[in-house]
């Protein structure tokens, strides 16, 4: 017999697809719709990456209500974007951090994933210890940049285009491996500047200000931004995306992500001590370096449908740079989880 609460949630089920419960309903069919209603997911792989967004990430994993849709959830950081695109091709990542413009990318190439939704709007600034301030005291410097052709790159060249500046005649630019590999050759002196974001950023500083460099944050790229754009200076730099197959079949799990994120962000602002300390668990960075990170990092879960208007603006402005980007086109709306 079907007990008084699982017969109660059976009768919830049908009215919403329009069947009718009676006594006679077979007992068979009853135990198999409750049993596809209260599936797990055996195993949830998901990904953070070397910024702030992990902490979001790292809370969903250890602390929100997601292990009661999921049995293990497995929590790695992808160092590169790289191994990003090769973890969501091969599926080895069902959900990950992301930023915006590689989930477009991936999309455009016909991977099969959903951007979920936007968390982290804007923190990509440059960093140096010589009197720079402006995109003009660039010129003749040494600029590094992580990921090359990746999103550090396609906003600064924007930018640095619409301040006059030609990045590829007016500068050196020397990329790195990652945000990490930037910071080492600042803190070296072979690099004038750097643009990094966050937590490098201000991991750059402190670090530096142990082997007596003043490095400060040298040009805020988000309210460039917003100065040539004429819009909030914050953009949708990157958020979390989903494999199809997963969003499909376990619409209940992409939810409760959505819904632990939302958890994870004002948690975040509340608790800035304990973010840090989960931050550094998995950043290898420590606790004071993430903490003041955390002041310069504009968080807000939105999902993607709602933040389809800021990134169809950000996509077409990266486009404008460079035409060859998303395949020339913007993602259609399959594209935008929500």
């Amino acid at each position: 017999m079907i007990d008084k609460n699982r017969r109660q949630f059976l009768q919830l089920i049908l009215a919403t697809t329009g069947l009718t419960f009676t006594t006679h309903f077979p007992t068979a069919k009853a135990a198999k719709i409750i049993a596809q209603s209260e599936k797990k997911l055996p195993s949830l792989a998901l990904g953070g990456s070397p910024i702030i967004i992990t902490i979001l990430l790292a809370y969903l994993a250890e602390q929100s209500q997601i292990k009661n849709l999921v049995e293990t959830v497995d929590f790695r950081i992808w160092k590169t974007h790289d191994q990003l695109r090769a973890d969501a091709v091969s599926g080895k990542l069902q959900v990950s951090a992301t930023p915006t413009s590689l989930a477009a990318n991936l999309y455009q190439k016909q991977v099969p994933i959903k951007l979920l939704n936007v968390l982290v709007w804007g923190v990509l600034n440059i960093w140096s210890a010589q009197n720079i301030r402006s995109f003009d005291d660039l010129r003749n410097k040494t600029l590094l940049i992580a990921f090359r052709g990746g999103l550090p790159s396609q906003l600064f060249f924007y930018l640095a285009k619409e301040n006059g500046l030609n990045p590829e005649k007016d500068l050196k630019i020397q990329y790195t491996t990652d945000f990490a590999q930037a910071v080492q050759l600042l803190l070296a002196g072979r690099g004038d500047a750097a643009l990094l974001a966050e937590p490098a950023g201000t991991g750059a500083e402190l670090r530096g200000k142990q082997q007596g460099l003043d490095i400060k944050l040298a040009i805020n790229l988000q309210q460039e931004w917003g100065k040539v754009t004429g819009r909030p200076p914050r953009f949708p730099q990157a958020g979390t995306l989903g494999l199809t197959s997963i969003i499909n079949q376990y619409p209940d799990v992409i939810e409760a992500v959505q819904n632990g994120l939302v958890e994870a962000v004002n948690w975040a602002k509340q608790n800035p001590d304990n973010a840090a300390a989960l931050g550094a668990k998995y950043l290898g960075l420590k606790v004071p370096v993430i903490k003041k990170s955390l002041g310069y990092t504009p968080l807000e879960m939105v999902s993607a449908k709602d933040a389809k208007e800021d990134l169809e603006f950000w996509y077409s402005r990266l486009l404008e740079q460079n035409p060859k980007l998303f395949g020339g086109n913007l993602p259609n709306s399959g594209f935008y989880y929500g």
